[in-house]
């Protein structure tokens, strides 16, 4: 019964706000402490329709951006957390330290660093730019993850394989790869959200050259119209939430049909 409450609670908690965000979508104005708006309009999604080129492009290079870093982090968080599990004593902290250094750094230093490196490197206002500091600053979210995970399941199955003749590579693929999947994707979600959210990095590295989502969002915001801001959140959100279905689906899909690989 207690159960039930708390995921009662926690659903209005996760629900209001979005429906808010809903009503806003068709509302031209709101006063505060009124309970409903009290005019309406449309004007939200007609710059929706009349921006819909730009949209497009801004989606599409905000996704190409995210599901690179994404991929990216998963894949370099995979080879850190199977180095600090076969490490020891000092090794390991240093991998952990050094994983938290962009917690640790504040943004606007870490961004003006960077952006310097990137003028030098000729990858400033590209794509590239952006998707190497996005990565940098992703990284340390799905490393942890990882990271965690594979502490807890160890070393010690992927010896008892090599004992049995197999190598280090059959031992990961098909021993420890099957039980990190769920993780491997939760991983992949962080980085892609970190990556698709980025408002100052984008900004700064791409010179305003890359438009994405949340470039195009941003100024509708600081200049508080609400009606614009929320239908783009809300098309943010459902973008969001799709790309989450799409990696919870791979995720059941792979756990489900995994077969292991036969090296005889």
């Amino acid at each position: 019964m207690k159960l039930k409450i708390i995921n009662s609670i926690l659903f209005f908690i996760f629900i209001i706000p979005i429906v808010i965000l809903c009503i806003w979508t068709i509302t031209a104005r709101w006063p505060w402490p009124l309970l409903f708006p009290t005019h309406f309009s449309l004007r939200g999604a007609e710059e929706i329709l009349r921006q819909s080129e730009r949209l497009r492009k801004s989606v599409f290079s905000s996704m190409v951006i995210s599901c690179t870093v994404a991929v990216t982090s998963t894949i370099i968080s995979l080879l850190t957390a199977r180095a600090a599990v076969r490490s020891e004593g000092g090794v390991n902290k240093y991998i952990k330290l050094t994983l938290s250094l962009p917690f640790i750094i504040p943004v606007t230093v870490f961004a003006t660093g960077i952006h310097q490196k990137m003028i030098q490197w000729g990858l400033s206002n590209t794509v590239g730019g952006i998707i190497l500091t996005h990565l940098v600053y992703s990284l340390p979210y799905a490393s942890f993850i990882i990271l965690e995970a594979y502490q807890a399941l160890g070393i010690k199955q992927e010896e008892q394989a090599w004992l049995l003749g197999a190598n280090h590579w059959q031992a990961f693929v098909r021993i420890a790869l099957p039980q990190l999947t769920p993780v491997m994707f939760t991983s992949l979600a962080m980085a892609y959200i970190v990556s698709f959210s980025q408002y100052f990095l984008t900004l700064m590295i791409g010179g305003g050259q890359v438009q994405t989502l949340s470039i195009l969002i941003f100024p509708y915001l600081q200049s508080n119209d609400r009606t614009i801001a929320s239908n783009y959140s809300l098309l943010f959100l459902v973008i969001t939430l799709l790309v989450m279905g799409i990696f919870s689906l791979l995720s059941k899909w792979i756990q489900r049909n995994y077969q292991p690989i036969k090296y005889y």
